[in-house]
């Protein structure tokens, strides 16, 4: 009998120190899964202009400097210059349209924390600004 009760303290014991680590172990995994490194890395998408004109930026840090492209494919647009001061997370991108005109976006980069942060500010074309909101996806 008390071997018995014994025993079963001790898988007991073993059991909640198995959950324990388990739960660790996922907490974990969880945090490493956060850290999804640069924050401005991925496919950003929004709309700008009064006739809600699409925009797809994929940006990617390379250690050294932000590269990237608008709208990817056929008619992609490559970055002239882009930045990020950390300090107040603010983005700003430079661009010419195929058609030679100048693009710059500026914005807020906010909810930080988020897969899906946002950049908040303005789209500028062709010296006409209008306000822009992108996802990251």
């Amino acid at each position: 009998m008390i071997l018995t009760r014994l025993v079963s303290r001790t898988i007991r014991r073993v059991i909640s120190q198995l959950v324990l680590g388990a739960l660790t172990l996922l907490g974990a995994l969880h945090s490493v899964q956060a850290q999804e490194g640069y924050p401005l890395d991925g496919t950003w998408r929004g709309e700008w202009g009064k006739e809600a004109t699409v925009a797809v930026l994929v940006m990617n840090w390379d250690g050294k400097a932000i590269n990237g492209r608008i709208n990817p494919g056929r008619n992609t647009i490559n970055f002239t210059k882009a930045s990020l001061d950390a300090a107040i997370w603010q983005v700003h991108v430079e661009a010419t349209s195929k058609e030679g005109q100048p693009i710059v976006i500026d914005g807020k980069l906010e909810n930080i924390g988020s897969y899906n942060r946002t950049i908040t500010g303005t789209w500028t074309q062709n010296g006409v600004a209008n306000p822009i909101v992108l996802t990251r996806e």
